[in-house]
């Protein structure tokens, strides 16, 4: 067993803004399955990066206290002996990876822990074997969807074969059904082979009878609240509505694929204006690929037009002043170092300048809980607020068509609501058309006016 604990550590990612969390205290349970919920920004992620020895060595100082793994403090342990004890599943999987391929990412990984080939070839074809990823071995992990990825990332986090498993929003692009296996799989490796494993979710639907331990995050530490609580949670709701007549982006005959795969065929469909509508499907069956085709990043066959103008017509340049696209990963999105600079770009540049004035921005900074941030790097604030910055920022810049892709990830319950409500009264005002991807249904589907399914390459609407 390997024992992790906190010792009333203060910590601070800069000294001017002072500490994120203080006089912290936690021990693991070992051999447990425990989940901890808090909103968006509250510390979460960076009590994970303290446990797994990455803070403060790539960035902040702790201010007293101390990180004990095996009663030794976890920033004297060499790298390599620190990983074969404690792993961590990053909130963004593209974090977790350096390699090319499914293959390269897994052996680069297990060779850093100073294992012979043998054995990384049977941990390899072990945690594939269990996650039902073998087809995935030799696939380029870059042509991969976000929730595939995630998966991937769990399986070589259990590669590692580490007692102690810390996992940072780890479903959040995950359909439905793959993150019930998953929850399973995990229950498994918790009563076979004793592992410890601490989750921070948002969503805590599934948990029930998985989780040892539910605890709501507090500056201080850990508060527990009673498991049995996790049982009233609410079944998937459906989206009630259907799609108007009156698209200004339009498709016909749409199809396209990757790697060989054909992924849609000869699917029509328009996006109507003044309405949200929802893209389901499950992971890998093309929803952002079709995403990228309607921004003209992706070879497609078919026809595509915006105001009845041909696509293949209109450079690049031109067509994405009208179609938007918000990337899964938020900071995909960011051009600028801080978050009251990305700001500042989308107001230069929005299609509205007239709706979006200073007072409605700054009220929206407020809503979504940004005001004490906007001087901070968009790449050190938490997973949550990059989510909820990245909205703001699409929203003001305001283009008729919206794209937008897993925009819920990582947020707490409150943000979730402001972030929907925003977006709803946006789309409503300016009338624009706006189609998302978003595994997270609870308290979702209400502000969709509709719902379209993507599923063994057809693309159809789901009625209530």
């Amino acid at each position: 067993m390997t024992s992790l604990r906190l010792a009333d550590v203060t910590f601070s990612y800069d000294d001017c803004e002072g500490p994120i969390v203080e006089n912290f205290s936690y021990e693991l349970d070992e051999g447990t399955i425990s989940l901890i919920s808090g909103p968006s920004g509250c510390g979460k992620s960076t009590v994970f990066k303290l446990m797994a020895g990455l803070l403060p060595q790539y960035g902040g100082k702790i201010l007293s206290g101390k990180v004990l793994l095996e009663n030794a403090e976890i920033e004297s342990v060499v790298p390599f002996e620190r990983a074969k004890r404690v792993a961590m599943l990053f909130q963004n999987p593209n974090r977790q990876f350096a390699m090319k391929t499914v293959f390269s990412q897994f052996v680069f990984a297990l060779e850093n822990l100073q294992l012979d080939h043998q054995e990384i070839e049977e941990r390899i074809n072990d945690a594939l074997k269990r996650f039902d990823l073998e087809d995935f071995k030799d696939r380029n992990l870059q042509e991969l969807s976000g929730g595939e990825q995630q998966r991937i990332a769990l399986a070589l986090v259990y590669s590692l074969k580490s007692p102690v498993i810390l996992l940072d929003e780890p479903f959040a692009n995950v359909d439905p059904e793959n993150r019930s296996k998953l929850l399973k799989d995990l229950k498994r490796l918790q009563k076979e082979q004793r592992k410890t494993i601490l989750i921070s979710d948002h969503d805590s639907s599934g948990y029930f009878g998985i989780v040892d331990h539910w605890y709501r995050f507090s500056s201080q530490g850990f508060v527990e609240k009673d498991v049995n609580d996790l049982k009233i949670r609410e079944q998937q709701p459906k989206v009630i509505g259907v799609p108007k007549n009156d698209a200004r982006l339009f498709f016909d005959g749409l199809g396209f694929g990757v790697s060989n795969k054909k992924l849609l065929s000869s699917s029509s469909f328009g996006l109507p204006a003044g309405q949200i509508g929802l893209l389901s499907g499950k992971n890998g069956c093309g929803k952002s690929t079709l995403f990228a085709c309607l921004c003209k990043l992706h070879e497609k066959t078919g026809k595509i037009t915006f105001d009845q103008k041909d696509s293949d017509k209109i450079k690049l340049s031109k067509w994405s002043k009208n179609v938007g696209y918000a990337f899964q990963n938020s900071l995909d999105q960011f051009i600028k170092l801080t978050v009251e600079e990305e700001i500042l770009v989308s107001k230069k540049n929005t299609r509205h300048k007239d709706y979006w004035s200073e007072k409605r921005i700054q009220k929206a900074i407020k809503a979504l809980n940004l005001t004490g941030v906007m001087k901070h790097s968009v790449y050190q604030i938490s997973g949550g607020q990059q989510k909820k910055l990245q909205l703001l920022v699409m929203l003001i810049m305001a283009q008729p068509i919206l794209l937008i892709d897993e925009p819920f990830a990582g947020l707490d319950q409150a943000s979730l609501e402001v972030s929907c409500s925003l977006l709803k009264e946006t789309v409503r005002n300016l009338q624009l058309s706006v189609l998302l991807i978003s595994h997270q249904r609870i308290r979702v589907v209400s502000f969709m006016d509709y719902e379209i399914s993507l599923e063994n390459g057809i693309l159809k609407e789901v009625s209530a």
